[in-house]
């Protein structure tokens, strides 16, 4: 919904980048709400692996985030040029699961896990970007549960269906292992090249992932280890009590394939120190 512009902030000398609202949505108060809402959103969040806002505001009425540039390449465009490593599938996954891990403790839900949302900086260092259309878990008026922010109107769920959680697809109530879900199909698709659902067409796309289990990803790539398909398989489990309960869980049996090391990178690329 979104165009971006590379900008530079004259007040403070560095790149940023602008992002509008797309011109045939410039009028729309319902995605100027989003925009603002993703821009609040994000606020809320403070971790190297996902972008950074600076501000909100409009230009000649029409709204804009401010963020910070970077440097790099879509996991979408990245993964489309080489062949990953598992040590290195492995540690884009951690860094993935360490900001959905804040975004979750933060009780935001992204909602569109992707390789499109998902950038790769030039020394390792991945962001998730594009909060459009995250919520956040609040109370809910019932007596148990959470209910979500700003929730959309029924009818087609927003975001691309070959990601989506079962519970998403029927728009049922969703919390954090949704996002894990997503994350289990991009992981997939990062070791074997494919997509874990697909069809003729989204219809029958939706039906696959309501219905069909995935070909087992060693089958398709035999030199992936058996304990990489352990995780995705347990990650795209239809029901959410089966798949992993939290990001944080993931992150300990990625840590164990030996490459999920995006602490320690994030350290690197930012010149921290860990206490002995």
């Amino acid at each position: 919904m979104g165009v971006v512009y590379d900008a530079e902030d004259e007040r403070l000398p560095r790149r940023v980048a602008l992002k509008f609202l797309s011109e045939e949505l410039a009028d729309d108060p319902d995605a100027t709400r989003r925009l603002r809402r993703e821009a609040q959103t994000i606020a809320l969040l403070n971790h190297p692996n996902i972008c950074t806002i600076y501000d909100v505001d409009d230009h000649e009425g029409r709204p804009f985030i401010a963020m910070e540039r970077l440097d790099g390449t879509t996991l979408k465009v990245y993964m489309a040029r080489r062949t990953l490593a598992t040590s290195e599938l492995a540690d884009i996954a951690t860094q993935i699961a360490e900001a959905l891990s804040v975004a979750h403790d933060k009780g935001v839900i992204h909602r569109d896990i992707k390789p499109g949302n998902i950038f790769i900086g030039e020394q390792g260092l991945v962001k998730v970007l594009d909060f459009g259309l995250a919520r956040r878990l609040v109370p809910s008026d019932a007596s148990t549960g959470m209910g979500m922010e700003g929730s959309t109107i029924p009818g087609r769920p927003l975001g691309t269906a070959s990601y989506m959680a079962p519970e998403r697809i029927l728009q049922l109530p969703l919390d954090a292992r949704s996002d894990l879900f997503s994350l289990g199909v991009v992981i997939y698709e990062m070791a074997t090249g494919r997509l874990p659902f697909t069809g003729a067409s989204t219809g029958e796309t939706v039906i696959n992932i309501l219905e069909k289990e995935p070909t087992p990803l060693t089958k398709l790539s035999p030199d992936r280890p058996k304990k990489l398909e352990r995780i995705v398989a347990r990650l795209l489990t239809k029901q959410a009590d089966g798949r992993y309960q939290s990001a944080a869980d993931l992150q300990k049996d990625l840590s164990r394939l030996g490459g999920g090391t995006g602490t320690k990178l994030i350290d690197r690329v930012f010149g921290r120190r860990r206490a002995p």
